[in-house]
């Protein structure tokens, strides 16, 4: 029978398929729903809620979950989610280490455009292929089946991209996976790093990719991955994978010998870790100054004279690696081992507590050997001091060299009454001896300090110069408009020398030594500190050095006008310098140059003039060249004397 709207039978209307009435499900309830912003619907459920938590239940065991939106006229992926534990292992292995991932956060789901999958996808289908258990095996073959055709176009893009060397600012993503070898440049020197991750954001309404990565640096104390950051700004179309300014290694047509150079250059970093004196020819990083002289490489004073702190690199070895390559494997207690400067150390127990063995050593440095990985990002800078211009900075390992030491330096000192050779006999046996002849204060003594004085241009500094050429040690030079006039600024400007010294072994040059090392009131001016190196000073002026400081004077080199002998071999040691063959003078004419009263300074003045005078015409400097010079000079002198005493 049907019942009609009003609900009386109507006996003419009979339904033959009518089935006996079960007791159960006998009235299904369906509740509408009124939404203002899409359709409205029927549901089982009065409370939304609870139909999604219904679903929830209903979809639990289902290995994949695959989410669609209906979007022009046609139903597109929107997010899938893997819930099989088969599938899940298989994914944690391709993704381990993606950046900022972790898939238990996301709640094991996908969203478009499925960047981690596409980068990993190589990585996945390895891993697909080498599975063996057969449970494990048709898991990995059921994902596989369901992710290549969502991912057909990426990794098709991406492909395309690898075939033809360009790339769309969008697609930027694709070629910067995590951990993928790139090539950037650090101050304009090609660098090897490591991608750590890619991000895309909005500057100023331009977007804009920012890829980080990582290097391998030093900070005076050990190395370790430090990281740096390139923007990649928004441009329309394509463009060359290899003009953006950071881009992968493997876009590269010559990927190998990069790979083998940067290698080279990486074991030249290695070598370098620590305190080394070198010459440098390049420039520096300082406004891409120019640099050519010897420099001081070490990052150590770096940081400790600039105030700066050191950078925290993210470590290279774990604690249990640090302490097998470190200590050593062998059950001794204590160790000796050696820093860049040749100092020994004692490191103690099992934490590496590394404790100096003389106090006046303050370093500690890992100088483990590191791996062909390591040197590859390894950076192209290295922090020290320029010796010529006293300014921190970095310089450009590949313009770093070996010292190629001038032996015949102390050979041309011209000093009389074996001066040079007394002066360096103190130097030579204070470096050798080890022992220390202490004041009655501990300390005092422990150093030797070399007063020389005399007019200018007779050789002082150049004694000091060629003391520490044949020492082989780096001199550290001082004036007196360097170190300014008020004693605490002095004081200061000493101790950072003084320190610097200590660290590198260096012996110290206070040139015009009078002007801060006169009477003074003041009896605590750093005076205590210089007597632990090896000192020199030069005064035109003696008579204004208080004796308090004389009595701690080793060694006094009196210097006067030089003879015409002296004169002599002056004027013959620069012109071997520069070259014989580019002088056309004898015996005869060395004799008269030697009698026109010079100092060694003008001497070498005049010989820069001639030789410059003589490029033009290409021929060799004449005798009669030089004594036109040295007379012009001598007559220019004796009227800037006469003026003075007019004024």
């Amino acid at each position: 029978m049907a019942v009609s709207e009003a609900g009386n039978i109507d006996n003419e209307v009979k339904d033959t398929t009518a089935k006996p009435v079960s007791k159960v499900n006998t009235v299904k309830k369906l509740y509408r729903h009124d939404c203002r912003y899409c359709e409205d619907r029927w549901s089982e459920f009065a409370v939304i809620d609870d139909e999604e938590e219904d679903l929830i239940s209903r979809i639990a065991e289902i290995p994949i979950i695959h989410r669609h939106l209906y979007k022009n006229k046609a139903w597109i992926t929107s997010s899938f989610t893997i819930q099989c534990t088969s599938m899940k292992n298989l994914l944690l292995s391709a993704l381990d280490k993606y950046q900022d991932l972790d898939m238990e956060l996301e709640n094991w789901t996908f969203n478009p455009p499925y960047r981690p999958i596409v980068h990993r996808w190589g990585r996945l289908n390895e891993l697909h292929a080498n599975t063996m258990d057969p449970i494990n095996k048709q898991a990995a073959i059921t994902l596989m089946e369901f992710l290549a055709p969502i991912l057909a176009s990426s990794v098709d893009a991406l492909a395309q991209t690898r075939r033809t060397g360009k790339v769309s600012f969008e697609a930027i993503w694709q070629i910067f996976p995590p951990r993928e070898l790139v090539i950037t440049k650090f101050y304009g020197a090609e660098t090897i790093c490591r991608v750590v991750k890619y991000e895309r954001q909005v500057v100023n309404k331009i977007p804009i990719w920012v890829i980080t990565t990582e290097y391998i640096d030093w900070n005076g104390e050990c190395c370790g991955y430090n990281t740096s950051k390139t923007t990649i700004v928004n441009f329309n179309g394509f463009r060359r994978v290899a003009s953006l300014p950071v881009y992968p290694l493997s876009f590269s047509n010559s990927a190998s010998q990069i790979e083998t150079n940067m290698i080279k250059r990486g074991r030249k970093f290695e070598r370098l870790r620590g305190y080394h004196f070198l010459t440098c020819n390049g420039k520096k990083v300082l406004l891409e100054e120019p640099v050519s002289g010897r420099v001081v490489i070490d990052a150590f004073a770096y940081y400790r004279s600039c105030n700066i702190v050191k950078p925290e690199l993210r470590p290279l070895f774990d604690t249990q690696e640090k302490h097998k390559n470190v200590i050593g494997t062998d059950t001794a207690n204590k160790e000796s081992i050696k820093s860049s400067n040749g100092k020994d150390y004692i490191v103690e127990g099992s934490e590496l507590t590394v404790t100096p063995m003389t106090k006046a050593v303050s370093r500690c440095e890992d100088l483990r050997t590191l791996t062909d990985e390591h040197c590859l990002l390894s950076t192209p800078w290295l922090k020290g001091l320029d010796l010529k211009t006293k300014e921190w900075s970095q310089f450009l390992i590949d313009d770093l060299e070996e010292i190629v030491w001038n032996d015949q330096a102390f050979d041309n000192l011209v000093l009389l009454d074996g001066s040079k050779e007394l002066a360096w006999a103190f130097v030579e046996n204070k470096n050798m001896s080890n022992f220390t002849y202490d004041d009655f204060i501990p300390d005092k003594g422990r150093g030797i300090i070399i007063l020389m004085f005399g007019p200018p241009g007779v050789g002082k500094t150049y004694t000091a110069e060629a003391v520490a050429e044949k020492s082989r040690v780096p001199l550290y030079s001082m004036s007196a408009g360097v170190l300014g006039t008020k004693p605490e600024d002095v004081e200061k400007a000493l101790d950072r020398a003084l320190e610097l010294c200590r660290l590198w072994n260096a012996m110290l040059l206070l040139d015009e030594a009078d002007v801060f090392l006169g009477a003074r009131t003041n009896e605590g001016f750093a005076r205590n500190e210089l007597i632990s190196r090896i000192l020199f000073l030069t005064t035109n002026r003696i008579s204004s050095i208080d004796h308090a400081f004389k009595s701690r004077i080793d060694l006094f080199l009196p210097y006067s006008n030089l003879t015409p002998k002296a004169r002599r071999q002056v004027w013959l040691n620069f012109i071997n310098h520069v070259g014989q063959e580019m002088f056309d003078i004898g015996d005869t004419d060395l004799e008269n140059l030697s009698q026109i009263n010079l100092n060694g300074r003008e001497i070498k003045n005049l010989i820069k003039s001639a030789q410059l005078l003589s490029f033009k015409s290409g021929g060799k400097v004449s005798v009669e060249r030089l004594q036109m010079l040295a007379q012009n000079r001598v007559k220019a002198l004796e009227l800037m004397v006469k003026e003075g005493d007019h004024t």
